[in-house]
């Protein structure tokens, strides 16, 4: 039986560990993802999560039941992202080149080495233009098509109004078709 998120939160608060344990397992593939998308990087996705997680931990008592608890617990892993990605240096790097690889392959039935070269290419073009982005564009963009939150979601995550969101996401699409062009027509 799957026990609801509010109960094992409350468990949890009660002295049960092992209920957040099951929060853990339930979430941390969906919380890495949201990492590694914000991050490209493994290892700073891994590290930057279980922070996520050990902070969830210890703000437990600050969860409001008004929202879902993967909700709350996203925004804390955007936010912990996004501390990250402001300790980086502002130089150019390679921190989306396996989102690329990972998740935006072009489809193809051909294979070879012209094939590699284009893919290369556009993930080239594709991890430019994504670095380009303002943080809040990118986070709301990586929340909204590979976290599946709603808006109103993101909103909460980002404690900002969802008309802000709505529109980083408007700002964020449309860079990204400017510079890509044809390479991605379907943003």
């Amino acid at each position: 039986m799957d026990v609801p998120d509010v109960k094992l939160v409350n468990q949890c608060l009660s002295g049960d560990n092992s209920a957040y344990d099951t929060l853990v397992r339930r979430y941390q593939k969906a919380v890495y993802g949201l990492c590694y998308r914000m991050l490209g990087n493994y290892d700073d996705a891994v590290d930057i999560s279980q922070d996520a997680f050990v902070k969830a931990y210890h703000a437990l008592e600050s969860f409001k039941q008004e929202s879902k608890f993967s909700t709350w617990l996203f925004g804390i892993a955007n936010n912990a992202c996004i501390d990250h990605l402001r300790k980086r240096t502002r130089r150019h790097s390679e921190s989306l080149d396996r989102m690329i690889e990972d998740g935006c392959e072009l489809p193809t039935t051909e294979s070879g080495p012209e094939t590699q070269v284009i893919r290369d290419e556009t993930g080239r073009t594709i991890r430019d233009a994504l670095s380009r982005l303002s943080e809040k564009q990118r986070a709301a963009l990586v929340m909204f098509h590979y976290g599946g939150l709603s808006v109103k979601e993101i909103s909460e995550n980002m404690k900002r109004p969802e008309g802000t969101v709505k529109s980083d996401l408007h700002f964020a699409r449309a860079a990204l078709r400017r510079t890509l062009g044809s390479v991605v027509a379907d943003i």
